[in-house]
């Protein structure tokens, strides 16, 4: 259904690429470079250049560059949005995980790849206008092979998706059996067509570094080099897509799918160990998808003023990038040069069974924590610079205000769950606090994609031109909701915080027999406003994704905002 969904979206786009006139025009990141050729001021827009009155049949080819953003944005939410839906629905009846919400919450995996793919997008059509000043269906940017290459990445992103849930829900079936083995016909499909999206990825991303500036550009204003926005989120992308294809060719290894359950005999597996070892890697680079859409925000923001990136920014950036790098090679080498074992941590009754690292030279271990915790500090330092200098922004576009508060949201919790497992490790409990905050972090975990829609709704608007001549905007209404699903995700926030501190409430005989029905009705009312506030986020997206496909020269004022 996600994919059909998906492939009807792609259409839509397809054709209004194919039909476009009049007002529906020009090309897709305009903006900061043509500073250097023109003497006239600008006023802050991420998008500098004017649209031309008449949409040309070379531009009418740029407008299908949506359809790969728009497919891969719509498959993300409907994924999202079906989990939430089957997951309610058995919560409601007070039925326990079946197989296909078990099959949904492991196809997050299917869907991980999105806000990168977005960011490559982003990034090769922002490398694009500025080589081309502008222009670049002037020249011919980016080359067609990119654009085919776009094409293929989203379809086998949505295919395998698909895939990725069909197979989870035959693992799923499985569930008591020892051995639980790894269909054949879902998996291969899985596969291929993995193979196929990560060809179109490497296609795309050489495309970017070998996109060459026309030459007589190159002699009226000098070469433009590759900013330091564009190279941090490509360089987060090669290393998240390289983590998540060994961990898939690890698993794909793994016939017999021991890598799951606390069967004594998975743990001395050795597919099961290198599965482990890179799981833990990949967790440890979850926030490079934001961190490469606030590297791509910063870059956007600074060209639109025509100014230069401030030289603590810049290092801001590259520390951060620096430091997950450096992160991820600790995660993976610590459990082979500190030789240590799989084991089983026994849960409680209220948390499951785990499969953790136990250490053969705990001094090594030890060591090679520290440096890890020096890089998760460094990253959080250049973290906090790219956040300050976006919120030191004055006369921001609604975009930019949108972004940094997602941007917030998302390191604020991550950054106080790095603490929570820090302190954890040093003093042991804090069990509740770790419940509540990884909540948490499945909450924001959609503020990636949250960002990238923003930004893709503000380039589809900023492709018209108002009556008035200006540059066109989303509609007045769009842009509320888009404040509306931002707060509504920081409600959710909120209410796992007070859910928190409720269930970590004394519950002795005397005090559940005084004070249980008022407890019992606080969580209530706090699941309550959680979910609504859950519905509002998704019905927000919806809202805004129809703004987007409906915006038109009369209506791309932005008339009538509230909160905008």
């Amino acid at each position: 259904m996600v994919f059909l969904v998906s492939l009807l979206v792609a259409a839509a786009v397809l054709c209004e690429g194919q039909n476009v006139s009049g007002d529906d025009s020009t090309s897709f990141l305009q903006q900061g470079v043509q500073a250097r050729h023109t003497n006239r001021k600008k006023a802050l827009n991420v998008f500098a250049q004017d649209p031309p009155d008449v949409m040309t049949a070379e531009l009418a080819q740029m407008r299908p560059s949506l359809l790969a953003l728009s497919s891969v944005t719509v498959a993300y939410f409907a994924a999202y949005a079906v989990l939430a839906v089957v997951r309610a629905l058995n919560q409601a009846q007070s039925r326990s995980a079946g197989p296909l919400e078990k099959a949904l919450e492991s196809s997050v995996m299917g869907v991980c790849f999105a806000p990168m793919l977005c960011v490559l997008f982003l990034s090769v059509y922002k490398r694009a206008d500025t080589l081309a000043h502008q222009e670049p269906y002037k020249y011919g940017l980016p080359p067609i092979y990119v654009k085919v290459a776009f094409t293929c990445a989203v379809l086998a992103f949505l295919a395998q998706m698909v895939f990725y849930i069909g197979r989870e829900w035959s693992i799923h079936k499985q569930a008591g059996m020892q051995v639980r083995r790894v269909p054949p016909f879902w998996n291969n499909l899985f596969n291929i067509a993995m193979i196929f999206m990560y060809m179109a990825i490497g296609v795309s991303v050489f495309g970017l570094i070998e996109m060459q500036q026309p030459k007589e550009l190159v002699e009226e204003g000098g070469e433009v080099p590759l900013s330091a926005g564009v190279f941090c989120s490509n360089a987060l992308l090669v290393l998240y897509l390289s983590l998540y294809a060994a961990l898939q060719i690890a698993k794909t290894l793994d016939v017999e799918f021991r890598e799951r359950g606390t069967h004594a005999a998975s743990l001395t597996d050795p597919s099961r160990y290198t599965i482990e070892v890179l799981k833990m890697a990949a967790t440890s680079v979850q926030t490079a998808p934001m961190l490469a859409v606030a590297c791509i925000a910063v870059q956007l923001t600074i060209e639109a003023r025509s100014e230069k990136l401030p030289g603590v920014v810049e290092t801001g950036m590259y520390l951060s990038c620096f430091a997950l790098f450096l992160q991820a090679i600790v995660c993976v080498i610590t459990p082979f040069i500190t030789n240590s074992e799989l084991k089983v941590v026994r849960g409680t009754a209220e948390t499951p069974d785990v499969v953790d690292f136990a250490s053969g030279h705990p001094q090594m271990f030890n060591l090679m924590s520290g440096i890890r915790w020096i890089c998760t500090a460094i990253l959080y330092v250049g973290v906090a610079i790219t956040c300050a200098y976006l919120w030191s922004q004055k006369d921001a576009p609604a975009w930019v205000i949108l972004v940094m508060h997602l941007i917030t949201y998302f390191f604020t919790v991550h950054l106080f769950l790095w603490l929570c497992f820090t302190l954890r490790s040093v003093s042991g409990g804090l069990m509740d606090a770790l419940r509540t905050l990884t909540t948490a972090k499945d909450a924001v975990s959609i503020c990636p994609m949250l960002a990238v829609l923003f930004i893709e709704c503000w380039v589809s608007a900023l492709d018209i031109k108002t009556p008035t001549g200006a540059r066109g905007v989303p509609q007045g209404y769009s842009q509320d909701y888009m404040f509306v699903a931002t707060w509504a995700l920081l409600v959710q926030l909120i209410m796992c915080v007070v859910n928190g501190f409720v269930f970590g409430l004394p519950k002795d005989l005397q005090v559940m027999r005084v004070f249980g029905n008022s407890l019992r009705g606080g969580l209530s009312a706090i699941w309550f406003v959680y979910y609504l506030a859950m519905v509002t986020v998704y019905a927000s997206v919806l809202i805004v994704f129809t703004a987007r496909y409906t915006n038109t020269a009369k209506t791309a004022t932005g008339a009538g905002a509230w909160f905008a």
